[in-house]
Parts: C-alpha cells; sequence; structure tokens
C-alpha cells in the first residue's frame, strides 16, 4: 500500500480500541483500491462497512471531503453512530444526513470530515442547492462563466459555504452496482407547488374514459416497457368517446396522452408490487430493492391517476424545478469508488460509462456455499407447494431458510401456502415475512433470518445491508439456505440474493426454482438443460436492453454538455 506502515498501524490499533475489530488483509485491499478511485468487488459478508470506513478515514486524513451514499437513511445513521468513536479517535469529524433532518441540520452535516448519506437524500439536497441558486457545483463550463459574471453583477461574494452540500471531492459509495447500473437512468425529479387548475377534473375524465376501451380491440398493454397503445380501432373509438366533451378533448394528441397513462395507472401499475397504499397515502415500492421509495412520485400525471383509481387524496399540484440521474449526478466528482459482491461481470459497462475499473478482492476464507441444481414448475402453485415441503423439512433440521420472491403479492401468496400446510397438520414453524409493508422493521427481521428453524419470505433485495447472523445451532445444522423463486432481469442480482448465505465462511445452500419460461421460449426449451439456455439467454438479452438505455442516456448528456459549453461565450 502507499500508505506508511505508522499510519496503518495507527488505524489498526484505534480499529481494535473503539470497534473490538482488527482490519483483515482483504478489507485493506479493498479500502486502497477505493483510495485510488476503483471498485472492489468484495463478497457479501466479508466487511464492506468496515472497507469503506477505512478507505474513507484514509482519504479524510490526507484533506479529502468524504460522501459515503449508502442505500438508505438507517443505513446511514446506524454506520454514523457505530463508528463515530473510531473517527474521533483519529482526529476526523463524521455526521449522518436524513430525511427527518432540517436544513441547518443538513448544511452543519455536510461540513464534517465524513459524511454517511443515503445518495437519495444527496442529490435532493444538491438539487434545491441548484434552485436556489447556491450550489457548489456547475454542471458545465458556461454554467459556471455565468454564474461567476451574476455574482459580479449583484455584487454577491464567491462564498460556496452558503451552499448546502459544500463539496464534491470524494464518493465512496455502498452497494455500488444498485447506484451506478439498477437506478442510473432513474429520473431524479425536484418539484416544487404548482398553480392548481383542471388538471384533476381532465385526470378523472381519462381514467372513465379508459375505463370503456376493451384490451385487445382497443388498446394492447405492453408490461415490460409499462406502456400501453392504443390500436386504429381504440382510436376511433376514443374519438367518437369524447364527442360533446369539452374543446381540449377534440385535440387527438391530447387526448390520446391523458389515455395511454390512464390504461398504464388501471391496468399494469399494481399494488402490493408497484405501489403501496399506506394511512391514506400512495407509497411507491422500488422495483430493485423491493422497499418503500420514499418521496418519490410518478411524473407526468401518473402519479396523481393512481391516486384517484385507489380512491386517496392526489397530491398538491406541482411542477418540476430540476432533474437528474445518479449517472449524470456522481460524474462531478472528482474521485469515485465503491463496493459490491457483484460488479465483475459489469466491468466493461462500467469501465465505459464511468471510467472505473472493478477490482475483485478474494475472500478472507475459502466459501463453503453448496449450489443444488436448477428446478422447474408447471405454475406457480406448484412451486408454492413444493417450496412450503422442502422448506419445512430443512426447517425441522434445524437450519434457517431465506426465500426470495419478486414482490409483495407473491410473498403473501406463499406464506398464505404456509399457513394453509399450517392448517392442514403441519408442525408450525417460526415464520416470518419481510417486504415494503414492514420497511421499519427490515433490519430486526432480517438479522433474525439466521435462527435455527426460522424461514423468512423476503421480496427483491429486502434486508440487503444487513447482516444476517448465523446462529452456532444453525451452522451446525448446514447453515442458511436460499432459495431463489425470482425472476431477476439480471444475474448479478440472483447472484446477490445467494450472497446472503455461506458468509465469511460459513456453510449454506442455495437452490434456484423456476416456473416454466414463457411459450416464446418452450421452442427451443422443451427438455432439461436447455430451459436454463434459454432462461439464461432471455436475462441476458434483458440485461442488454438495461445497459443500451445507460449507454444512450450517457451519450446524450455528453451531447449536451459540449452543446452548452459550444455556445458559451468566452472568459
Amino acid at each position: 500500500m502507499d500508505t506508511n506502515a505508522a499510519l496503518k498501524t495507527r488505524l489498526d490499533a484505534t480499529c481494535r480500541e473503539a470497534l473490538g475489530l482488527v482490519p483483515r488483509p482483504n478489507q485493506w485491499l479493498a479500502a486502497q483500491a477505493l483510495v485510488e478511485g476503483r471498485l472492489a468487488e468484495l463478497a457479501t459478508g466479508e466487511g464492506k462497512t468496515l472497507a469503506l470506513a477505512l478507505a474513507a478515514a484514509l482519504l479524510a486524513l490526507r484533506g479529502r471531503s468524504v460522501h459515503l451514499l449508502t442505500a438508505n437513511d438507517y443505513l446511514a445513521t446506524r454506520d454514523a453512530r457505530q463508528l463515530h468513536g473510531w473517527y474521533a479517535r483519529l482526529g476526523l469529524r463524521v455526521a449522518a444526513v436524513s430525511a427527518e433532518h432540517t436544513a441547518a441540520e443538513r448544511a452543519a452535516a455536510y461540513r464534517a470530515d465524513v459524511v454517511y448519506v443515503s445518495a437519495r437524500e444527496l442529490v435532493f439536497d444538491s438539487l434545491r442547492d441548484q434552485v436556489a441558486g447556491r450550489s457548489a457545483w456547475s454542471a458545465s463550463a458556461r454554467d459556471a462563466r455565468l454564474s461567476a459574471h451574476a455574482r459580479a453583477l449583484t455584487q454577491t461574494p464567491d462564498d460556496d459555504a452558503a451552499a448546502t452540500v459544500s463539496a464534491f471531492d470524494a464518493a465512496l459509495i455502498d452497494e455500488a452496482d444498485s447506484i451506478l447500473l439498477d437506478e442510473a437512468v432513474m429520473p431524479l425529479v425536484l418539484a416544487r407547488h404548482g398553480e392548481a387548475g383542471e388538471r384533476l377534473s381532465q385526470l378523472g375524465t381519462a381514467l372513465g374514459l379508459a375505463a370503456r376501451l376493451q384490451p385487445g380491440r382497443d388498446f394492447e398493454l405492453q408490461p415490460v416497457a409499462r406502456d400501453a397503445a392504443l390500436t386504429p380501432a381504440g382510436a376511433q373509438r376514443l374519438d367518437t368517446l369524447c364527442t360533446g366533451l369539452a374543446r381540449l378533448w377534440r385535440h387527438r394528441l391530447h387526448r390520446e396522452e391523458l389515455v395511454r397513462l390512464a390504461l398504464v395507472a388501471t391496468h399494469l401499475l399494481q399494488p402490493q408490487r408497484d405501489y403501496l397504499v399506506r394511512h391514506g397515502q400512495l407509497r411507491l415500492i422500488d422495483p430493485v430493492t423491493g422497499r418503500i421509495a420514499t418521496g418519490r412520485m410518478w411524473s407526468n400525471g401518473l402519479h396523481e391517476l393512481v391516486c384517484l383509481k385507489e380512491g386517496c387524496p392526489p397530491p398538491p399540484p406541482t411542477e418540476s424545478a430540476a432533474r437528474t440521474t445518479y449517472s449524470h449526478f456522481l460524474r462531478r466528482y472528482r474521485l469515485i469508488g465503491g463496493t459490491s459482491a457483484t460488479l465483475h461481470d459489469q466491468r466493461h459497462e462500467l469501465h465505459r460509462l464511468y471510467g472505473l475499473r472493478v477490482t475483485r478482492i478474494p475472500p478472507h476464507a475459502p466459501p463453503r456455499r453448496e449450489r443444488g441444481p436448477n428446478r422447474w414448475f408447471a405454475d406457480e402453485a406448484a412451486r408454492d407447494r413444493a417450496v412450503v415441503e422442502r422448506a419445512l423439512a430443512l426447517a425441522r433440521l434445524g437450519r434457517p431458510v431465506l426465500i426470495g420472491t419478486d414482490g409483495v403479492p407473491q410473498s403473501l401468496q406463499l406464506v398464505a401456502a404456509f399457513e394453509a400446510a399450517f392448517a392442514a397438520g403441519a408442525a408450525p414453524m417460526p415464520l416470518q415475512c419481510l417486504d415494503a409493508r414492514q420497511d421499519a422493521l427490515e433490519a430486526t427481521l432480517i438479522s433474525e433470518a439466521g435462527q435455527p428453524g426460522r424461514i423468512t419470505v423476503a421480496t427483491r433485495m429486502a434486508g440487503r445491508g444487513v447482516d444476517i447472523r448465523l446462529h452456532p445451532r444453525a451452522a451446525q445444522a448446514g447453515g442458511l439456505h436460499v432459495l431463489n423463486c425470482q425472476d431477476n432481469p439480471a444475474r448479478r442480482l440472483d447472484e446477490q440474493l445467494f450472497g446472503r448465505c455461506a458468509r465469511q465462511g460459513d456453510p449454506g445452500s442455495v437452490e434456484h426454482w423456476r416456473v416454466g419460461a414463457p411459450r416464446s421460449l418452450y421452442a427451443v426449451s422443451a427438455l432439461g438443460a436447455w430451459r436454463d439456455v434459454a432462461w439464461r439467454l432471455r436475462q441476458r438479452a434483458r440485461e442488454a436492453r438495461a445497459a443500451d438505455e445507460r449507454r444512450r442516456l450517457r451519450l446524450g448528456d455528453d451531447l449536451v454538455r459540449q452543446r452548452l459549453d459550444r455556445l458559451a461565450p468566452g472568459d
């Protein structure tokens, strides 16, 4: 390492004194990769939290301002609290930013040497600075020159301290693949209250019109793209239905766009899978993590349409004040590093999009994960019956079982299958369900998933970032068994779920149980392993579509910045 031996010894000593831990060699290797602006693939359970903290301390001791990006507020607050004493022994200030903090508390926290903050909170704090005209960063040379010119005209001092987010120096990202890939192109829109008008009335009319159209005849649904398209017959019928309505509805493009959104809200966005209704309010579910996406809303009237569909009070009218994406936002940092257990397969795309290289860090102990053969079932009901039988058999042996499902409806369906088995005479075993409805109890539930005989049903990556601590008796029985019942769009997400077991040399096993492939795949997957090949080809096609979307976004960003700089006045 390029850090001297004395500094490494000091960090080791403070870890031992403040945390009761001694960093392992692979954690030091990961920390060094981060300090050098690389991504480190570190297996699940190998101590990414401490590796990130070591990197943050090394950078901060060199005078760098460090933002450590986490998946949610809970992890940011937890890590900052647990590591506060260690950072203090090094003479460093650490702080956390979460949704409950006031503007003044946020501004003070961002002045710390190391700031733990969820990626979402950081982005929106920066957008609020941008809208207020006090951003410490400019999107282009043109913006920088115009800002300087405006300050000169208004005799405003060039003082970045006025910004809430005072610097964009070094960003270290926990679960980096989630931010850099899975959520890279998701629009992050800062909204402000707009003028109230007839919008809700128009949306209500659109829902009524959509309800009078027939699927297959008047419109076709596109589930993968989450879109709907009117057929020629549907467009003609809509024209007839709008006869006698206000003049606005005689405009073909206007009425077809509103009705298309209403069809999406009615037929493609489903409760328990895409959103929850909680305390009379609509709460979106993150499609990747399965968690409640706090503060997130659909745009262009889609959110209001779903509220009207569910009988919820729509939010106040809003208009877009500023917007960005993680892909665009992170490019403002001078140094980016990050960790995850699943980076190597996407190393070429990560280098192409962000200029980041991936370093694979070996585990400190040989993995003991056993993988069973894939199994196929004709339908979900058959698979659920087999899952119940398999999980109960393992639980009776004292092994904990973690079952991954696609969403809340699937998890509820599986829990109902377990309850039916118990009612039919099967010996009850400890059963818990972890999904978007239990977001407040997420850490507690997932930490108990390693208890002997415990069965946990979890949606997507609910609980990611929280350790499953294996009970000694569970380890003696064979460790945690992960049963994957998910249809993930990328193999990387399958591996993340499998990584929940057999951590740090513990025993464990995994299986992937799938429901029969779509008909288009049956022609080439009638027998045996060919089904697995067809599944993987389908998954690769989905991965390629997502990668192409990220590539096009990056090219668009580059083109816009080049044009802005070309149009900028000279210095």
